[in-house]
């Protein structure tokens, strides 16, 4: 938001006049929910002071208004976008550590926990890139990108970013992404299987419509080893922890079970879950509520090849996202249960909430909500949904060759999301063939060295059970 002085400014100017956020972005920008992302770039060459400056005036301020616009609220308390020229230097932040250090990687891990529980200063366009000029094992030099969330979900920033970058191979040829879309099943089906098929989806809708608005207001999960419980948990420091699969194990996966790349993932993460419950409070889950948040992309262009595909939706700036409730599967006697289970359990119930048109009509709901009891009770019940699950879930998919950043190759990219009332949130992207699960879990409460450890057991399990003990090739 901006500062008093410059509201004062703005007295004389007619602020009604200039454009609105929207209204899911107003909920992830006020004093009840406050969301940041934070996208990491794993650079082969690093960049000088310098050259960051420049090409963040020349390439990346001119990308969309909103990076050079604050934020500004008028007399009725609506939030809107006001152009400014922002001073670049006070954008960019340039952390110091001792030189000659024999490893960064811990230095680095802590610097990026505390940048993402930092507020953005007011008063100016809501993002920063931090530089961190040390090498990791993961490259010679990491970009960190926070941006306020009421500039865009993670689409809006990744698209953003993809637009700056070019093959490594070939800059004039288009950056290409995996096809990860389903296959639809084959016609022929019968009049009875159709008629019967929408009454399970009216059926559905309802049912998932009304556990949606339970969610969000008194049906909450169980305090469990991966859930705290804690009041303001979202406040309390975090840390970061990733874990990489190859892209075509994961597929083989799933080729194995008829399953989708995200009932893969989604299983994995279930399985991994139970074994750290278990290891961690030596309790079987099974009882206890736990339920996982997934974010989906609402636009109308669901799936891209290019990223002149990705760029073609008009709506490809804001945040148009929607939540779907998954329950994570348990089983009593988990140390006898198939690993596939979980794989099965995650497509079962992904399938079912496919056959669901309840993201469309909670959005109508919520609206509906807005509109009578004002906007903070709509952001009360996004933040009811977030605090009473037990995680968030939010993937994207990346390009399937190397690209560069204005000739900076980058070896690894991440994001996150900060700001979300849960203990531990992942998040998910393809790059190069790779698929990498990174976790942001409350510092203190979350052992991620366990959790990690829990995540790689499941799936060299999921892999042995798929193929038997020989190794994917």
């Amino acid at each position: 938001m901006a500062s008093k002085q410059q509201l004062q400014g703005l007295a004389t100017e007619d602020i009604h006049g200039l454009p609105p956020l929207s209204p899911a972005s107003q909920s992830f920008n006020s004093s009840i929910l406050s969301l940041t992302s934070i996208l990491v770039l794993e650079l082969d060459i690093p960049f000088t002071k310098s050259e960051m400056l420049d090409q963040i005036q020349e390439i990346m301020i001119p990308i969309n208004s909103r990076l050079s616009s604050i934020i500004v609220a008028d007399k009725k308390g609506v939030q809107r976008w006001k152009h400014v020229d922002p001073t670049i230097e006070n954008h960019v932040v340039i952390p110091t550590f001792p030189a000659g250090l024999s490893d960064y990687d811990k230095p680095f891990s802590k610097y990026l926990s505390e940048v993402a529980m930092e507020k953005l200063p007011e008063g100016r366009p809501p993002w920063e890139i931090h530089i961190f000029m040390y090498p990791t094992s993961n490259g010679a030099q990491t970009l960190i990108f926070k941006m306020s969330h009421a500039l865009g979900d993670g689409y809006s920033i990744m698209s953003a970013m993809f637009s700056w970058c070019k093959r490594v191979d070939d800059p004039s040829l288009p950056i290409i992404f995996p096809s990860l879309s389903e296959k639809s099943p084959a016609g022929g089906r019968c009049r009875w299987y159709s008629v019967s098929r929408l009454l399970s989806k009216c059926l559905n809708t309802v049912s998932d419509s009304v556990v949606g608005l339970l969610q969000g207001t008194i049906l909450e999960d169980s305090k469990t080893a991966i859930r705290s419980g804690t009041p303001c948990v979202e406040l309390q420091p975090v840390e970061f922890s990733s874990i990489t699969f190859p892209l075509d194990h994961i597929r083989r996966i799933k080729s194995k079970v008829g399953a989708t790349v995200n009932d893969v993932i989604i299983g994995l993460i279930s399985y991994a879950i139970t074994l750290y419950t278990k290891r961690m409070t030596q309790q079987n889950p099974c009882g206890a509520r736990v339920t996982a948040l997934v974010i989906l992309n609402m636009r109308m262009l669901r799936g891209y090849k290019s990223i002149e595909d990705m760029l073609k939706a008009n709506d490809v700036w804001g945040n148009h996202c929607s939540f779907l409730n998954i329950s994570v599967p348990s089983f009593t006697h988990s140390e006898n249960i198939c690993p596939l289970k979980y794989i099965e359990q995650a497509k079962k119930q992904i399938r079912r909430k496919k056959n669901s048109a309840a993201i469309y009509v909670s959005g109508k709901i919520l609206n509906m909500l807005k509109c009578v009891l004002g906007r903070e009770a709509g952001t009360k019940f996004i933040y009811s949904t977030l605090k009473n699950t037990s995680i968030g879930l939010s993937n994207l998919i990346g390009p399937t060759q190397k690209i560069s950043l204005s000739d900076h190759p980058i070896n690894g990219m991440y994001f996150s999301v900060v700001g979300a009332p849960q203990s531990v949130f992942f998040t998910i992207v393809s790059y190069m063939g790779d698929v990498r699960l990174v976790m942001r879990t409350e510092k203190g409460f979350i052992d991620a060295d366990m959790l990690i450890s829990c995540m790689k057991d499941a799936y060299e399990n999921i892999v042995e059970a798929v193929c038997g003990k020989e190794t994917i090739g």
